[in-house]
């Protein structure tokens, strides 16, 4: 009897559990069709959980699972996190995504996500930034397990993508908007962005269009490049590049050229938070490459305002302050193409912004010198130093350094006119950072250069001649003996000044120091020397037998500064037939002249007046006139001798020079004073 009853409970189970099947596959098949819409709302919290953020799936939601998972929602949001203005941080419309089994039973630890595809019709993002670093896109996600890589997405479209960034470390307030078709299942994929906004102040525009955005993210150090090429407008700066991008998320390399022109490179520091100086126009092509942490720049060509450069450069962002260095080279500087740097206009017809004054007083902007190190080789070929001087510098050498907001123009060697230049230049400004200080702090500047017997007729345009000439003027300048310069000899001189200021007219006005001058084996015009004493005879009789150069038995000056103002302490020029000597000041600060030229002849001289000259005003204006003094003692006492015989109104005229007002000692002494000042 057990056994018959034993007997039928084996089919019964066997038709037990294939009914539970049969109903699991019609559950299955019919929760397949409606697409599990029950599992939204759990699906959402898991989401929820896993980012700590809010997030909402939005219906349709329609999810299939059999051969692989296939997700399709009407929409998704992830919110921005507490304490960010924004209505959401991503948000997505008509979103769809594809998963494989075997793509997640093969997944390891640290191996990156496979998705075989995501697609969305519209996708929103808001990308915001406070100024303590805190982003929207950053997530407190800490599960235990190490970050996985950027996953590896198939195929990616985005028919409508816009992205919404506000950054207040880098003040940008940017609209990006983007569209991708990309895949494998392409041919030809392409990726579009476009920014437009506002970035540190000045208006910003770019795009850039590419092989796709997924071989970009994903790609290894290894992996072939991806083509891409755009531009990029900021302020009046605009540049193309043309060239290879990849593995954005890794080692972010790129390789290619660029192309950048505007109107001063300080807007290009601006823009890549480098230091770069105030410029005019300029135009520069560059090879660009940057590997894990360095950016190598070799530029081909840079035309700079008229002067031509090039270089190679390495941009090291591994340091805590990231580290220029590298070459900086060219065949021609134009020293007026500096003039921006000092807060000088970039071209001499745009208009004083203060009229009256010669240095400007435009504050120039040393913060930037806290954005990086740098350490430049200079070689340049020629400098040009403008109309006034005859001579090119050809070569300069110098290297520039800047370190811990300290700049300086170090072991400066240029040659020009059979002598040479030499010195230091630094602005340390350092204090210029700390905005606690009140009144804020100023850079302080030094100064020391020295000259070494560079030929004055040859440097400078100290001859009567005109450089421009016609042909017939060329033609006779092979028979005629060249007019001899006003002035020669072996200039020779040092300085040594320090001063504060934001601006160059601020450091003027606040310059301590010395400078000397000293012209060896010179000469000087006699015409010149004898207008300078007004002898009217003796300059007549000059004109007509020709101006010849007399011998500098001694030219020396020295100066001394205090709080802008120049001072000659000892400045003297001895010829054969007179003595000149300089006294009064210079203000560099109120840009005002107030100097006396007292010329004492020495040799006999019918006529003559022996007054000093005057140089006095503004610097822009100066006026030269004659000491009243002087004149009218002599016109008085000429108009008395002319009551008792008319002839005799010419004795006050008649000088015989004073022989004892030979400067040799004097000279001497003024050398020695001079030299004593060096040491």
């Amino acid at each position: 009897m057990s056994d018959i009853d034993k007997t039928p409970r084996a089919p019964l189970f066997a038709r037990w559990l294939g009914g539970m099947l049969l109903v699991l596959v019609f559950v299955v098949m019919v929760c397949e069709m409606l697409g599990w819409p029950f599992l939204r709302q759990p699906l959402q919290t898991a989401l929820q959980n896993q980012l700590q953020r809010a997030v909402i799936i939005d219906r349709p939601f329609h999810l299939q699972l059999l051969g692989g998972i296939r997700l399709q929602v009407g929409g998704l949001r992830i919110a921005a996190p507490a304490g960010f203005d924004a209505p959401y941080f991503v948000e997505a419309h008509g979103l769809s995504l594809a998963l494989r089994y075997r793509d997640l039973w093969s997944l390891k630890a640290r191996d990156p996500y496979r998705i075989a595809s995501i697609r969305a019709d519209r996708l929103n993002a808001y990308m915001i930034r406070h100024a303590n670093q805190e982003a929207s896109w950053d997530f407190e996600l800490d599960d235990g397990s190490p970050p996985r890589p950027f996953p590896i997405i198939e195929q990616l479209a985005v028919n409508e993508g816009q992205a919404k960034v506000a950054d207040a470390v880098t003040d940008a307030q940017l609209n990006v908007k983007f569209y991708t078709e990309e895949g494998a299942h392409l041919k030809t994929p392409e990726s579009q962005i476009k920014v437009d906004g506002q970035f540190r102040r000045l208006p910003l525009q770019a795009a850039l269009v590419t092989q796709g955005f997924l071989p970009i993210a994903t790609q290894g150090q290894d992996s072939p490049p991806v083509n891409s090429q755009g531009w990029l407008t900021y302020g009046a700066v605009h540049a193309t590049f043309r060239g290879a991008v990849y593995d954005v998320l890794g080692v972010q390399r790129v390789k290619g050229q660029v192309e950048v022109k505007g109107s001063s490179l300080a807007d290009v520091g601006d823009l890549l938070s480098l230091t770069f100086p105030r410029t005019p126009h300029f135009k520069i092509k560059a090879a660009v490459e940057k590997n894990a942490t360095q950016w190598a720049v070799n530029v081909a060509s840079a035309h700079i305002g008229n002067s031509q450069l090039a270089g190679q450069f390495v941009y090291d962002i591994a340091p805590e302050t990231p580290m220029l260095t590298g070459k900086l080279q060219g065949s021609l500087l134009m020293l007026a193409d500096l003039a921006p740097a000092f807060g000088a206009a970039a071209t001499p017809t745009t208009s004083n912004p203060h009229p009256g004054k010669l240095f400007p007083n435009t504050s120039l902007d040393f913060t930037t010198y806290g954005r990086m190190n740098a350490d430049i080789d200079v070689h340049i070929d020629a400098v040009d130093l403008g109309s006034a001087f005859r001579q090119r510098i050809a070569p300069l050498k110098l290297r520039l350094r800047l370190q811990k907001h300290k700049l300086s123009l170090a072991e400066l060697e240029a040659s020009t006119a059979q002598g040479s230049l030499s010195g230091e230049l630094s602005i340390d400004a350092h204090d210029v950072q700390n905005a606690d200080l009140s009144p804020p702090a100023a850079p302080d500047w030094e100064i020391a250069l020295a000259v070494h017997d560079i030929r004055l007729e040859q440097w400078l345009k100290v001859s009567p001649q005109t450089d421009k000439k016609s042909t017939s003027d060329e033609a006779k300048e092979t028979s005629q003996q060249p007019a001899p310069a006003y002035v020669s000899g072996k200039l020779n001189g040092r300085a040594k000044l320090q001063g504060h200021g934001r601006s160059t007219a601020e450091l003027l006005r606040s310059l301590d120091g010395q400078l000397a001058l000293m012209v060896r084996q010179g000469e000087m015009s006699h015409l010149l020397i004898e207008a300078a004493g007004l002898d009217i005879a003796q300059a007549v009789g000059v004109m007509i037998k020709g101006d010849q150069p007399l011998p500098m038995h001694c030219a020396a000056m020295g100066w001394r500064a205090k709080e802008g103002v120049l001072t000659p302490e000892a400045a003297v020029i001895d010829t054969p037939v007179t003595t000149v000597t300089v006294n009064g000041a210079v203000d560099l600060g109120q840009e005002q002249l107030n100097l006396k030229l007292q010329a004492s002849p020495k040799n006999f001289s019918p006529l003559t007046v022996r007054s000093p000259i005057l140089v006095t005003g503004p610097f822009v204006d100066p006026q030269v006139s004659i000491s009243p003094g002087p004149i009218a003692a002599r016109v008085a006492g000429g108009i008395l001798l002319a009551l008792i015989n008319p002839f005799a109104a010419i004795l006050p005229f008649l000088d015989p020079g004073d022989q004892s007002a030979t400067t040799d000692v004097g000279c001497q002494q003024t050398l020695q004073q001079l030299k004593m000042r060096q040491h």
